[in-house]
């Protein structure tokens, strides 16, 4: 078996539900988690077909089945691996998107700004940056009116805000939730 390399991946918690562990995870120090090959090798199976059978995975790295179940368990404990259905929302027809930079007032704390957001069922990704902006967020709406009245209820309307920079997508030519092909 290859010898286990410390390989540094971050969990991600998009949703409302996962904002403790997405400020927890912000503000400790990333831990390496260390995988080898064969964890390797699965994560790229599965984030290339998250619905593929342990015995087709056991088949293809000629390991058993059951070594499969087991590092699956392993990575999912640990957070490194997430097993989600993802719809696509262009084909259920949300046809305004946009990345929005916002800039806080200074004083404003980021992670409350960052928690308001992540509850909002328009919000599908929040990021704390460093740079022009100090979240960067982006929001799905079914129509344009309707993306033009959260960002005048959820952005303009909020004094914490100093700036707000919508950038309506126009078209999107690649969308996915795989990290890097490990």
């Amino acid at each position: 078996m290859d010898q286990k390399k410390p390989v540094g991946l971050v969990a991600w918690a998009p949703s409302a539900a996962n904002a403790d562990a997405a400020e927890q995870a912000s503000s400790s120090s990333s831990e390496a988690v260390a995988l080898d090959s064969i964890d390797l090798q699965i994560i790229q199976i599965l984030q290339n077909d998250g619905r593929a059978a342990f015995t087709a995975i056991a088949r293809q790295l000629d390991i058993s089945e059951g070594a499969v179940r087991n590092r699956v368990g392993q990575l999912i404990q640990s957070k490194v691996l997430r097993i989600i259905g993802v719809a696509d929302p262009m084909a259920m027809g949300y046809d305004a998107f946009a990345m929005v930079g916002l800039k806080l007032v200074p004083g404003q704390d980021p992670q409350k700004a960052a928690r308001y957001f992540s509850d909002l069922d328009e919000v599908t990704y929040v990021l704390f940056a460093a740079g022009r902006y100090d979240l960067m967020i982006e929001v799905i709406c079914k129509t344009h009116d309707q993306l033009a009245a959260f960002l005048r209820k959820h952005c303009y309307a909020r004094k914490e805000l100093s700036s707000v920079e919508p950038m309506v997508g126009l078209a999107l030519y690649k969308s996915m939730l795989k990290w890097g092909q490990p």
